[in-house]
């Protein structure tokens, strides 16, 4: 490909980016080696992994690029419906209740969303999971750890509204999966490499892709670089080629293209520069048919407070001292309320006495103990946030800051804070006369959630949105078949992992915890790598 500027079809916008502009093509004397196989996957992470193995398994000869030198997971939550374990617990769904759920977030994405998509995650992730599930809980078979699939606990909603599905499975036991604040996914995935060696993949670690090759208008393979031979090595893909190439979120002239508000208005927390999306636009793909990718942005200090990835329901109040919303929200949604305010951050603001409410003390894992077993527990998890060093690591998402302040007054606590003391302190009265009347005049918050501040020692934290990644940006159809503007199929190219269009709009919802991994990953990673072995 020539050394010029991307057509506006291509990317779906005029600009004038570094990223839009083509490097010069990888000549053929500069190409060392040529390796022909069945399948390329282009991405070793949890998407790239599912699809290789699963393709392998069904004796197609799988070739896998990673750029690192070793695979990485991060999170853990992966949301499936119907697996042997959902089931076993209690939480089969009925196709009724699963059409209930699919118009819920159909509404809360705006139907600017691909629907087939989502009933594909609905019908196949059970499937998936149950085949997740005999490879972790077998994986010393392979060298690897023996991992214990648990549900987690959800979010319930009793107006129905802003509640969590049950459905998310995590895999404990693992070196880096002993607790809820650790990062299960890097075990998971650290044993799924393990199954596609035995399966015989050829992982090329440290090999970084470079461009993608067209026979006419058949993408059939692509040319990578190869860390310790030197020069460039091209992988043949005679059934296709996958990019699972993760987010775009370290590339902020990306961002600042396609999600100008995340890159202004969010702390930053994104992992991957967009490579697979830049080869993928190159070679005539078009990006999600809403022309906005969805970010993942959630905040990490309502965490801080609850030890649990959830909402706060105490008080919140904006730089000016003055509630904003309604505290009753998922995380997702939470995050991108901060936004809109001054300084695009707010405060958190509850009292003793919050440790004694059981309404968010509820089990981590299904059957599983209780968050915290006493109210003494919580306020000593709170005393160890405020000695802190002001920051936590979140499963593998970065250092964010938390600093907890605790004071003996509600006024001293307005002051720690650095928020207007006057207006603050009046919103705190007029406050707890809704938590005494069991009637929010100004947000419509249910009585059960009007926690008052009034028992002392008191407690604040300033809350910020956090950027995680990005999710989607490649235009494909529910096959993972990448598309061009014309929603024409390139053929031979497929997309997985966050890298897939069309599945979540204004922001990743957390109303089903963890469906990125759950369905981008698992369930198309797992469906893709059979279609193209020819399993079905």
């Amino acid at each position: 490909m020539s050394n010029e500027k991307l057509s506006k079809d291509n990317i779906g916008g005029a600009g004038s980016s570094s990223f839009e502009t083509a490097p010069d093509p990888i000549a053929e004397g500069d190409i060392r080696e040529t390796v022909d196989a069945d399948v390329v996957v282009i991405g070793a992470g949890f998407s790239g992994l599912c699809c290789a193995l699963a393709a392998a398994e069904e004796g197609a000869k799988v070739v896998m690029l990673e750029r690192m030198d070793h695979v990485v997971g991060r999170g853990g939550s992966i949301y499936a419906m119907n697996s042997k374990l959902a089931k076993e617990k209690g939480y089969e769904c009925s196709v009724e209740e699963v059409a209930r759920r699919y118009k819920r977030m159909m509404g809360y994405h705006s139907y600017r969303v691909d629907g087939r998509k989502w009933m594909l995650h609905f019908n196949r992730s059970g499937e998936a999971m149950d085949w997740l599930i005999d490879r972790m809980t077998a994986a010393s078979s392979v060298g690897g750890y023996d991992l214990t699939p648990v549900l987690e606990h959800w979010y319930e909603d009793p107006e129905n509204i802003n509640g969590e599905f049950p459905g998310t499975h995590e895999f404990l036991g693992g070196p880096n999966g002993m607790r809820n604040v650790d990062n299960p996914q890097q075990d998971v995935c650290a044993n799924m490499a393990l199954y596609c060696e035995k399966a015989g993949v050829d992982v090329r670690y440290e090999t970084v892709a470079q461009e993608l090759v067209k026979d006419g208008d058949k993408v059939v393979g692509v040319v990578a670089k190869d860390k310790d031979e030197g020069g460039y090595v091209r992988f043949n893909g005679k059934n296709g080629v996958v990019i699972a190439t993760g987010d775009f979120g370290r590339d902020k002239e990306m961002l600042e293209k396609y999600i100008p508000w995340v890159a202004h208005r969010t702390d930053f927390g994104g992992i991957w520069k967009g490579s697979g999306h830049k080869m993928a636009y190159r070679i005539g793909a078009a990006i999600d048919k809403s022309e906005t990718p969805a970010p993942l942005i959630f905040c990490f200090q309502w965490r801080s407070i609850t030890c649990q990835v959830r909402a706060f329901q105490g008080l919140m109040v904006n730089e000016d001292g003055r509630r904003y919303d309604n505290e009753d929200n998922v995380i997702s949604h939470g995050g991108l309320a901060l936004l809109h305010q001054k300084g695009h951050h707010a405060f958190a603001i509850w009292d003793d006495d919050y440790a004694n409410e059981p309404q968010w003390q509820n089990r981590r894992y299904v059957d599983g103990p209780k968050v915290f077993d006493t109210p003494d527990d919580v306020r000593a998890y709170w005393q160890t946030v405020v000695d802190g060093p002001g920051t936590i690591n979140m499963n593998g998402s970065g250092k964010m800051p938390v600093k907890m302040i605790k004071a003996d007054t509600v006024e001293e606590l307005v002051e720690k804070l650095g928020l207007p003391k006057g207006q603050t302190l009046k919103t705190i009265k007029t406050y707890n006369g809704y938590c005494e009347t069991g009637v929010d005049e100004e947000f419509g918050k249910r009585k059960g959630l009007l926690f008052p501040i009034k028992k002392g020692p008191f407690y604040g934290i300033e809350c910020t949105p956090w950027f995680l990644c990005t999710t989607g940006g490649i235009r494909c159809n529910e096959d993972m078949q990448v598309m061009n503007a014309d929603d024409e199929v390139i053929e031979g190219l497929y997309c997985l992992g966050s890298t897939v269009g069309d599945m979540y709009n204004n922001c990743y919802s957390t109303h089903f915890p963890g469906h990125n991994l759950g369905a981008t990953c698992l369930t198309f990673g797992y469906v893709t790598g059979r279609k193209l072995a020819g399993a079905e």
